[in-house]
């Protein structure tokens, strides 16, 4: 229950979240949590996530115990970097039960989705761990037809990356009942 997009045009790449967290039927915001944003600056990589909040938690937790910050420049590393992800799920925390796709897939669910955006390129990694890379834009996250749908009808419309990304993600927000609050927005040095 979020939006995540990534817009990139004219050589930027503009990364844009909704701020809402829910827990249930409860809602929080960004603004009133300390150190919670829905993305994060991992190296030199934005890694955006939705899904549970608890992946927030397992991904801060799984990236303090990293000896090295892992190098996701293309879609192979992307899927071995989270192949490793899914393996230290099983191995560490036994609280996570094991998802499955769909009742007639042979494929386990992280049951979140992941965007990441770095000078290489935004890519998204669906549940499944099925990563692709994306040319113009990606959005990820239950908003995520509204936000291509606008990305969309703006992309030739608009100049500015930023300004599309945080459209899309007001669009997204406007009309998906799990998305919600201000936008922010991270630039990809």
């Amino acid at each position: 229950m979020s939006i995540i997009v990534a817009v990139t045009k004219r050589g930027r790449t503009v990364v844009a979240a909704d701020t809402l967290y829910l827990t249930g039927s409860h809602k929080d915001y960004a603004s009133d949590l300390v150190g919670r944003a829905k993305v994060s600056r991992i190296g030199s990589s934005l890694i955006g996530m939705t899904g549970w909040s608890l992946y927030q938690n397992i991904f801060d937790h799984y990236f303090s115990r990293l000896r090295r910050v892992p190098t996701l420049k293309d879609e192979a590393s992307i899927f071995e970097f989270f192949l490793q992800f899914l393996k230290s799920l099983r191995d560490r925390y036994p609280f996570i039960k094991e998802q499955r796709e769909g009742a007639d897939s042979p494929f386990s669910d992280l049951d979140s989705s992941f965007l990441i955006a770095n000078r290489h390129g935004v890519f998204d990694v669906h549940g499944n761990l099925t990563v692709w890379k994306h040319k113009d834009f990606c959005a990820i996250g239950s908003g995520a037809p509204y936000a291509y749908g606008a990305a969309h009808v703006l992309y030739e419309q608009l100049g500015s990356a930023k300004e599309i990304a945080v459209r899309s993600v007001e669009a997204a927000t406007r009309f998906d009942d799990g998305c919600g609050g201000p936008v922010e927005t991270f630039m990809i040095k």
